[in-house]
């Protein structure tokens, strides 16, 4: 378990997306990847050179191979940085029965009821303006500054044999303290983070966070119990992988992390944008050893592993599982299917993954839905449409998905980071 302190450590530095592409590019910098901007004049790249770029909440990072991408094509990993939390509304501030209150919408599945009574923080992205310059800064604020008050049982007798019921609208509201003609507002709070006046405060991208460290847990620590698990316990490995790869490979390795996969992808730097297409065609054109066929040849060699989390096994719930397909924590990458594409594996796929695993002695794993039961989706199909790329779906066991705090298998991190190493060679 060599790597699962390294994720937890990711993890708490990373309570947004913005946070996490930060913290992504602070590591790649640290083993000599350079930042390009993309609105720069594109450069040759020799076989070796590793950079990476960055917009909002999505990074692409790249390692060239010894040959050209016609020749040897792209070895992907791709994973997304967004994870399901609340979000604060433009017009925030509300005063209701004597408290001060945040309006919050729920991004992505959320799982409400696990929201309620954690101590929360804020973090996320403001648009500044300083001497007449827009400046983008992040904000990460861990105390506990805010809270959903569950209802008491005495007032919701019903609710243990109910269930939580939660509305978006009106139970949400995070409580953040006493009005009493208090003059405390979101743009004085972010003024005084950020050390400039309310006024230039014009926009921001804010996020309520668990300020509750993420550990490792069970009777050996044999669990990670974190918030954000969906999915950055993908994005690490998938980091981790192309930074400890080697530069002599002949394929042309590239690490995407996305924004927006748990909305849907369809944003300008989600999945089911050109953005990652883009990419790819300029480190095509712009290898010094390019071969004729350009980025259309090269998708054509082209292999692509999409990893996002999968449902383990619930010794609780075991029957919402197929009886054949019950992954657990701590034995292995999960590869995931399903015949209606919700997921991009296909035979040949998962048969290329499942060589590379063997090749590096990783213990695999097989998951698919019940018949009965709609299926999520991942990048995986969104991307593989784009790019035209044969593509893997594939992700590490876990439990309480979507939960503000969710819970995973520590050597499943080393597992995966070997698969993801391997299958970037094949």
């Amino acid at each position: 378990m060599v790597y699962a302190q390294g994720l937890i450590d990711f993890i708490h530095q990373s309570p947004t997306p913005f946070h996490c592409v930060g913290e992504a590019a602070k590591q790649l910098e640290a083993a000599g990847f350079t930042e390009v901007n993309p609105a720069s004049a594109p450069a040759p790249m020799g076989p070796g050179r590793a950079g990476f770029l960055t917009r909002g909440g999505t990074l692409i990072a790249w390692r060239m191979g010894q040959k050209a991408p016609a020749d040897a094509g792209f070895r992907l990993l791709g994973a997304h940085t967004d994870s399901p939390n609340l979000r604060l509304k433009p017009n925030a501030d509300y005063e209701k029965e004597g408290y001060l209150q945040w309006g919050v919408e729920a991004y992505g599945g959320v799982l409400l009821a696990t929201w309620a009574d954690r101590d929360l923080g804020l973090s996320g992205r403001v648009a500044v303006q300083r001497d007449g310059e827009l400046d983008l800064q992040l904000i990460r604020i861990d105390e506990a500054i805010a809270r959903i008050p569950n209802l008491a049982i005495h007032l919701n007798r019903k609710v243990n044999d109910d269930g939580l019921v939660l509305n978006k609208q009106t139970h949400l509201p995070p409580m953040l303290g006493l009005s009493n003609g208090s003059t405390n507002t979101l743009k004085s709070l972010l003024a005084a983070r950020l050390g400039c006046g309310e006024d230039d405060v014009l926009s921001w991208d804010l996020m309520l966070h668990d300020v509750q460290k993420p550990t490792l847990g069970g009777l050996s620590n044999e669990f990670i119990f974190a918030p954000r698990l969906d999915n950055q316990a993908s994005c690490y490995p998938a980091l981790m992988a192309l930074i400890n790869l080697s530069d002599s490979i002949d394929a042309t390795a590239v690490t995407v992390l996305f924004d927006h996969e748990e909305c849907g992808s369809g944003s300008d730097i989600g999945a089911g944008s050109v953005m990652l297409r883009d990419v790819l065609t300029q480190l095509e054109r712009n290898h010094t050893e390019r071969a004729p066929g350009g980025v259309e040849r090269a998708a054509a060699n082209s292999f692509m592993l999409s990893a996002d989390m999968a449902h383990g096994v619930h010794p609780n719930y075991a029957d919402k599982h197929d009886d054949n397909h019950k992954p657990m924590m701590n034995a292995g990458p999960v590869i995931k299917t399903n015949v209606n594409q919700r997921y991009a594996t296909d035979s040949q796929s998962a048969a290329l993954f499942k060589q590379a695993c063997l090749e590096a002695d990783v213990p695999i794993q097989e998951y698919i839905n019940r018949t009965d039961l709609a299926c999520g989706s991942t990048i995986g199909p969104i991307s593989s449409a784009q790019l035209g790329i044969r593509t893997v779906d594939v992700g590490g066991a876990m439990l309480s998905m979507h939960s503000i705090r969710e819970q995973a298998g520590a050597k499943d991190v080393d597992w995966m980071i070997t698969a993801m190493a391997r299958f970037l060679c094949v």
